[in-house]
């Protein structure tokens, strides 16, 4: 099992290999992860991984409109109680569309922030 920080970290690998394009890695690393997943804000994370690449599979541009997302994500922990799960899921969802929306040689000082 995971300790909550290496969780994350794990999770922000998977994005940022999806953000680079290197979606089959990205699921390989998913794949390898899902096993060790108790938590659930860890299953939050991995409900949002997966939503992301369907999303990225089918190829629908509609479903990647980054400042919406960003918008619901940022509106709803005010609208309501969440809980673990939810956070997993919100802040997995953040964080693949502020990188996905930033060109690539922006991420890196994204990532300094």
């Amino acid at each position: 099992m995971l300790s909550s920080s290496m969780l994350k970290e794990e999770v922000e690998v998977i994005v940022d290999l999806v953000v680079e394009k290197k979606t089959d890695d990205a699921k390989q690393r998913l794949n390898h992860l899902v096993p060790e997943i108790s938590s659930e804000y860890g299953r939050g994370a991995i409900l949002a991984l997966n939503g992301i690449f369907n999303v990225l599979d089918s190829k629908t541009e509609k479903m990647s409109d980054y400042e919406k997302i960003l918008r619901a994500a940022e509106r709803i922990p005010r609208l309501q109680t969440i809980d673990d799960m939810d956070r997993g899921y919100l802040q997995t969802i953040t964080k693949w569309a502020k990188k996905s929306r930033l060109p690539v040689t922006e991420l890196d000082s994204a990532d300094r922030k």
